[in-house]
């Protein structure tokens, strides 16, 4: 008997029940990919550092708003509370309105405000329930912190939560307070030593070429959106320069890729030593590189180009360069970029100068 019954139990479906599923399998992945999809559309234009920190402001604005309408005492400050969250909500949506605008630094300054106002918040709890739902704040924002920023602003923020978390429970004069401050500032700094190590080794080897040790193409976009932030807030110059190896493919056939590679890992280790420490360089793909230099001018990247080269090199290489405009994206510069490198090298094989870099 049990064996008829297993038999029926995993029988396959007849031709209904084929039909019947092949209906209702994509009406159930129908609902998450619609939301996936609407989610890479919202956030297509705006940095992850832009989106998450608006988003984490947004859901804690909700919280304190449902601490008002629900609140968990009589004696909680719900009309602080009601501020804070409304706050919060409005600088949510002005990060996600100038998201692009945002420097680094003041991504940092933003967690910052955000730490030192749940200390506040916490220092006029009247509840150890209400100072715990404020704490569960310090969390979030070092994990947002340890994902995102170097590891000197992490352990910055960490040690302003500590001692603002700290600051806060001495105003408020609830009781037993040594063992909740060890336990979140545990918590905090747990996350900020750990994931920070690990965010900061993820990002490394993303963004980093393994055989010449120079950003890849990740890494450079991520360097590049910095450096573009900062040039729409500063007005300096941007530009960009694309260097292509002349002839790198009969080295590969002449003398092997271990050869080829060996070429490509010390040109980047000599242009490493010669680039300005301002300019950006990554290996863009193949024998193809890409250098930004900021506050430079198209007519004044010669003096910086200069600098990459050298009698002792192993081989010669074209260039093209392109200024990068304001409200540009990055394939529009570069396009340019390749088109002035294509012409640099069909002038060159056909016996003819090249036009100057300028």
């Amino acid at each position: 008997m049990r064996t008829e019954s297993s038999q029926l139990l995993w029988q396959p479906p007849g031709p209904a029940g084929s039909r019947l599923a092949a209906e209702v399998s994509p009406r159930a992945g129908a609902g998450p990919a619609l939301l996936r999809a609407l989610a890479r559309r919202v956030t297509a234009d705006r940095p992850a550092m832009a989106w998450s920190l608006a988003l984490l402001f947004e859901f804690k604005a909700l919280i304190a708003l449902a601490t008002v309408a629900f609140p968990i005492s009589a004696s909680e400050p719900t009309r602080l509370i009601g501020v804070a969250g409304v706050v919060t909500l409005v600088g949510g949506c002005v990060i996600w309105l100038f998201a692009n605008r945002i420097a680094l630094l003041g991504f940092e300054l933003l967690a910052g405000a955000g730490a030192v106002a749940t200390s506040a918040l916490i220092s006029r709890a009247g509840t150890h329930g209400g100072m715990m739902l404020g704490a569960f704040a310090y969390p979030w924002i070092a994990i947002y912190a340890a994902h995102f920023f170097p590891r000197r602003a992490v352990n910055a923020l960490g040690l302003l939560i500590s001692v603002g978390f700290g600051a806060g429970l001495l105003l408020g004069n609830l009781s037993h307070v040594i063992v909740y401050w060890l336990v979140v500032t545990v918590t905090i700094w747990s996350i900020c030593i750990l994931l920070g190590n690990l965010s900061e080794s993820l990002r490394r080897q993303i963004g980093t070429d393994q055989l010449t040790g120079l950003l890849n193409r990740s890494g450079f976009l991520e360097a590049a959106q910095r450096e573009r932030a900062v040039a729409n807030r500063t007005g300096a110059p941007l530009t960009l320069a694309v260097i292509d190896l002349d002839n790198f493919k009969e080295i590969n056939d002449s003398a092997g890729h271990a050869a080829g590679d060996k070429l490509l890992a010390g040109l980047g280790r000599q242009w490493r030593e010669r680039m300005r420490p301002s300019d950006v360089l990554a290996r863009h793909g193949g024998d193809e590189f890409v250098l930004l230099l900021p506050g430079t001018e198209p007519a004044g990247a010669n003096a910086v180009l200069k600098r990459l080269c050298s009698a002792d090199d192993p081989v010669a290489w074209s260039i093209g360069i392109s200024e990068w405009l304001r409200d540009e994206g990055l394939s529009a510069p570069l396009a340019r970029a390749d088109k002035h490198l294509y012409e640099a090298k069909l002038a060159s094989s056909q016996g003819r100068r090249p036009v100057p870099v300028g």
